[in-house]
């Protein structure tokens, strides 16, 4: 998942070009760069969030534990009960689900394939190389500090029919919500209980 050194080079001109798009000012757009830079070094991430998947007739909601680095992670699920413990391992952009060490099938949300399962390792994709749309500042839950917000290309899908919102805290960037949407429809949101990564020191800034 890491970016090779010249792909970090094309990912930063894209980002300069699309940052036009900013409503937040030069600080919005500075952090969006930082940001990505940031992502472009992580080594190893642990979270906890709420997933909830739109199928448009119908939505499921569990939560879940996620672990990982910069080519590899997993997906273990907490709740509810019936579907405790069915697990999600990614790498190298290869998907499985395993329940009790049985491989599952997971229900696809949009045409290209994207599943429950593909949302946090597309999450990371998009933070590394996914091409600015919208950036800016905005309060979540009513919280007097702002987080980073971004819309971005899915780097994981072709055509640019999939988007990845998110919303980061300045001072670490750590991700407190996430949204995948396919032609302008939310189909995975992940709210984060806990978020931490480790990798170069993101410099902190200011809203």
């Amino acid at each position: 998942m890491r970016l090779r050194a010249g792909a970090q080079k094309i990912a930063a001109l894209v980002l300069l070009v699309c940052l036009t798009g900013c409503t937040g000012g030069q600080d919005a757009q500075t952090a969006a760069q930082a940001l990505r830079e940031a992502y472009q070094t992580l080594e190893a991430f642990a979270a906890a969030a709420e997933v909830t998947a739109d199928y448009g007739t119908r939505a499921y909601q569990y939560t879940a534990q996620f672990s990982g680095d910069e080519s590899e992670g997993e997906m273990t699920v907490l709740t509810p009960e019936s579907i405790a413990g069915t697990g999600a391992a990614w790498a190298d952009g290869q998907l499985s689900l395993e329940y009790d060490g049985v491989s599952l099938e997971t229900g696809e949300l949009s045409p290209d394939g994207l599943s429950p399962a593909d949302a946090m390792p597309a999450v990371l994709a998009a933070c590394q190389g996914g091409a600015v749309v919208e950036c800016g500042w905005q309060s979540l839950d009513g919280a007097e500090e702002e987080c980073l917000y971004l819309l971005l290309e899915n780097p994981n899908q072709a055509g640019g029919e999939s988007r990845v919102a998110l919303w980061a805290e300045p001072e670490h960037w750590n991700l407190r919500r996430a949204e995948i949407f396919w032609e302008q429809r939310r189909v995975v949101a992940l709210v984060f209980s806990d978020f931490t990564w480790s990798g170069d020191a993101p410099g902190e800034a200011d809203s």
